[in-house]
């Protein structure tokens, strides 16, 4: 269900919106849904990979092979 929402902005700012929205072919307001809906999926994608990582991090790698020593990694 969609809900109306009011929003306060410079008249400037509105003009460029509005031609960005009928570059697309869309009115504002779809326009800018659809500009929100992006951004949201995208900070979710973003998290979902974000979780993803941290959780490899924690498991971490078998690289094979014995750590080397002390000496072995000091060496020049």
């Amino acid at each position: 269900m969609a809900t109306n929402v009011t929003l306060r902005m410079d008249e400037h700012l509105l003009q460029k919106l509005r031609h960005h929205a009928v570059d697309d072919n869309l009115s504002l307001s779809a326009w800018i849904t659809a500009v929100l809906r992006r951004m949201v999926e995208s900070n979710a994608a973003t998290l979902v990979a974000r979780d993803r990582a941290l959780r490899r991090l924690e498991h971490g790698y078998s690289l094979g092979g014995r750590p080397l020593t002390r000496e072995q990694t000091h060496a020049r």
